[in-house]
């Protein structure tokens, strides 16, 4: 039994992913700040607080492409808290 497919979600900044509990599978983040732009991914549904799931640090237009097989199980939700604009999708299942 294979492991079931993620879904994208937009991104443009920080917002929240999943309001539910779900499984952080991967990213495909590119900066649109034009400058350095953290980005940290909470197990959370509403805030920048909790656990950190992943943390990416883009430079100034940089990209980046994560992808997390198995999963990373998310029991509040997922929230998405970024320095800057962003291009992109968080992948959940």
């Amino acid at each position: 039994m294979g492991t079931a497919q993620a879904s994208p979600k937009n991104v443009t900044g920080s917002a929240a992913v999943s309001a539910t509990p779900c499984t952080f599978r991967g990213l495909s983040l590119r900066d649109a700040s034009g400058a350095t732009n953290t980005v940290d991914l909470f197990d959370n549904p509403s805030a920048a607080a909790g656990t950190v799931v992943a943390t990416v640090v883009l430079a100034a237009s940089g990209y980046e492409q994560i992808s997390v097989p198995d999963g990373v199980r998310c029991a509040s939700g997922l929230w998405l808290q970024a320095t800057g604009a962003l291009v992109g999708s968080v992948w959940t299942g």
